[in-house]
């Protein structure tokens, strides 16, 4: 693995990127780029399982390959546990990956991996327990109960009233018919076949993925949700072009960017085209510099600048850490005939003496725990406080093997 490849894993994290190195034949055109070692690019589920894998909404079992290549499995007819379920609803709504509050569920304890995601439904009111107030985190799930969380947290038009789905298992004075009616209305749901919904069927991994896909299909998304969908669209395109760098050695030249520049124009615009295409000669292989370093994870001074149904373009921070200085980078995406493509790219690099954000305790912790909850293969259970002196605050990221301090300054990032 070359030294620009182990940056690119430890910035963006081991989810957020899928770099190969194993080259083929001299001469040979490479093999279609795909992240995943158990869905195909023929798949009716590689799309939508595509799409929530760079929003960050799954992230899917990660497999290193003989050749060093880290890909994913992702499992997509495997049932949906409840928090499995709750990840991914709360990561899609537009939340971070932490939260300092404690969920009330007596079977959710602070140390279980699932408890943020579900806290932060539970806050929201999406989830409930059952008669004796637990979550029962490992049961899976029915459609009709899916139907109720993705009505009540995607906050969609509903009417208790309106309960003619068109499904001929679905009667009308049935509990989930308003909701199942609402995902019709919403084209969010087609049913298990034109005819049956299939409400106490459990919900597979993939069929939760399509939902959550619709969903940013079919609707005006949110400030937050658009942060999002630029994570996708920004993250996708990073997949492809470092995927394809990694496939030549330092010391080798770059594969010639024609070789795969229809897989590139699938994630980009022709007008930025240029600029990758020139980015990808001149990157270099031996350093830990990189082009398109952006994570999108935090939204540190968010600002959402256009929200149209063709165009959303957003700026935000990124705090420094022992390997990046601060940026503040604008990005812009379009879509083009339904899929979103990244048409701007900027980043501003401020230094360490240039205050331009400032988090408190709260948002320390919680960027922290996020950052390596994402971008690193351990299990993180919280982050804690340790101590505050003057703008340095002394964080322990707590896990089941080995805790590990580190220390954030609130103006720059995480120093150590």
């Amino acid at each position: 693995m070359n030294k620009l490849t182990k940056s690119m894993i430890a910035t963006l994290g081991a989810g957020a990127l899928s770099l190969g190195l194993a080259v083929g034949a001299e001469g040979a055109e490479p093999e279609p780029y795909s992240p995943f070692t158990d869905v195909g690019k023929d798949s009716d589920a590689y799309e939508p399982i595509l799409n929530v894998f760079h929003k960050d909404i799954m992230s899917g079992y990660r497999v290193e390959l003989p050749n060093h290549e880290v890909k994913f499995e992702m499992r997509p007819y495997q049932k949906v546990t409840r928090a499995q379920a709750a990840k991914m609803l709360a990561v899609g709504l537009g939340n971070a990956h932490a939260t300092q509050e404690v969920s009330e569920f007596p079977d959710i304890d602070e140390t279980y991996w699932g408890h943020d995601y579900i806290t932060l439904l539970e806050k929201e009111g999406v989830v409930s327990g059952d008669s004796e107030g637990n979550f029962n985190p490992g049961q899976s799930l029915n459609r009709a109960q899916i139907a109720k969380m993705l009505v009540e947290g995607f906050d969609l038009p509903f009417d208790e009233n309106d309960t003619d789905t068109g499904f001929s298992d679905v009667d009308a004075d049935d509990w989930e018919a308003p909701y199942v009616k609402a995902l019709v209305d919403a084209g969010i749901t087609t049913g298990t076949t034109p005819d049956t919904f299939s409400s106490y069927q459990s919900v597979t991994r993939y069929q939760l993925a399509a939902f959550i896909d619709r969903y940013y299909e079919n609707f005006e998304l949110n400030e937050d949700q658009a942060f999002v969908q630029v994570r996708c669209t920004v993250r996708e395109m990073q997949n492809t072009f470092y995927h394809y760098v990694g496939k030549t050695e330092p010391w080798e030249d770059p594969l010639p960017y024609e070789s795969f520049q229809n897989e590139m124009r699938e994630t980009i615009t022709m007008n930025i085209e240029p600029e990758v295409k020139e980015n990808f000669i001149k990157q270099c292989r031996a350093c830990d510099g990189f082009f398109y370093g952006a994570v999108i994870g935090h939204r540190i001074n968010y600002e959402l600048l256009e929200n149209t149904e063709d165009r959303i373009t957003i700026s935000f921070v990124e705090p420094g850490n022992a390997l990046t200085s601060i940026v503040k980078f604008s990005l812009s995406i379009v879509n083009e005939n339904g899929k979103w493509k990244l048409d701007q790219y900027k980043g501003k690099t401020f230094d360490t003496e240039d205050e331009i954000f400032t988090l408190s305790a709260e948002e320390a912790l919680n960027y922290t725990e996020s950052n390596y909850r994402t971008n690193t293969t351990f299990t993180v259970i919280r982050a804690e406080l340790i101590e505050q002196e003057g703008d340095l605050y002394t964080i322990r990221i707590v896990t089941p093997d080995e805790n590990q301090d580190v220390v954030f300054n609130r103006h720059f990032g995480l120093i150590y």
